[in-house]
């Protein structure tokens, strides 16, 4: 038997479901957006109703800004799913801001060295701000952060983590994680790719709407390990392109859209940036918005939680039982 054959037995691939589920309904926008991309059956796109229904909002919207031809256009020569989440995850970025206030200005701005951002956007009362958006994704969490790591890794090593990215997120009775926590693997992402688009000339944020195996949106430690890495990033000794700083980035707010019974929540936490260079500062009533929304997230969160035991707490019960248990035989 081959590497490959045995790789193939202890990791098979998950039946492929083509499409989504037949009791999903589709509404015309949804219908369009899956009318013949390279992606198409390769997963259960959209895999639920909430989904669909949520999918079909944010196109609507696309469409009431003139943007929606753009977006389908790209769409269509998007290769793969994790492309397609990626463009959506911009466009539920744009669509979450414009929910909460926000006017879309102008759609790919130029950035720093003619670089391209996302969008451009204006809030009541404060200066437009330059907008980049990131999805760190469950894929890139399989494989190792650093370039060395890479490179050291076999070619069964390869496979495996070939095979997996081909897979569903998450496959049944299988816990796994990935090879690095997501508010490193996030915040990786926010510095090698998003950095550089950023001029020094007026506000900026970048939104990460992640989709890791673990959402870093809700980490109790994510706020100091942004602001540590504010002030010291962790940048990879081996990659002579990781050398970005933060100077110019006002701050990052991280996006989870979460289906709740028959709708999509957007939870949310933001950690600004105090060390950024005045014309780059997130104005203060953005700041005052988006602390808001995330004390918003953690009130909700601590309520619908409240009788939920923690998971040490779990397992202090565990091993208080096991003691019982030991004592008695």
């Amino acid at each position: 038997m081959t590497n490959i054959e045995m790789l193939c037995d202890t990791f098979p691939i998950a039946s492929v479901i083509k499409g989504p589920p037949a009791h999903v309904r589709l509404g015309p926008l949804t219908q369009r957006l899956l009318s013949g991309p390279k992606w198409q059956e390769s997963d259960s796109f959209p895999a639920s109703q909430v989904w669909a229904d949520d999918v079909e909002s944010v196109l609507a919207f696309l469409d009431r800004e003139g943007r929606l031809p753009a977006f389908l256009d790209n769409n269509r020569k998007t290769p793969t799913p994790q492309h397609r989440d990626a463009s959506l995850a911009e466009a539920r970025a744009a669509y979450f801001l414009n929910q909460n206030c926000f006017r879309i200005v102008e759609w790919e701005p130029e950035g720093e060295g003619n670089k391209k951002g996302d969008a451009l956007v204006s809030y009541p009362g404060a200066p437009e701000i330059f907008v980049e958006v990131k999805q760190p994704g469950w894929r890139g969490e399989h494989m190792p952060l650093s370039t060395k790591d890479r490179n050291r890794l076999s070619l069964a090593e390869k496979e495996k983590f070939h095979r997996r990215k081909k897979q569903e997120k998450f496959l049944p009775d299988v816990i796994e994680a990935g090879t690095a926590a997501p508010h490193r693997f996030s915040m990786s992402v926010v510095r090698r790719n998003a950095l550089q688009k950023l001029s020094d000339k007026r506000p900026n944020v970048v939104i990460v709407v992640d989709d890791c195996i673990v959402s870093v949106v809700g980490l109790p430690f994510l706020a100091g390990y942004v602001q540590q890495e504010f002030l010291c990033p962790a940048r990879n000794p081996d990659d002579p392109d990781d050398h970005w700083t933060y100077e110019r980035l006002g701050g990052v707010l991280f996006l989870q859209p979460e289906s709740r019974g028959t709708t999509v929540e957007y939870k949310v936490d933001f950690v600004v940036n105090p060390n950024v260079l005045p014309p780059c500062a997130l104005p203060l009533p953005v700041v005052s918005l988006f602390s808001k929304l995330r004390d918003i997230t953690e009130e909700r969160e601590k309520l619908r939680y409240a009788c939920v035991p923690s998971f040490s707490e779990m397992l202090k019960k565990k091993w208080a039982r096991h003691g019982t248990n030991s004592r008695s035989s």
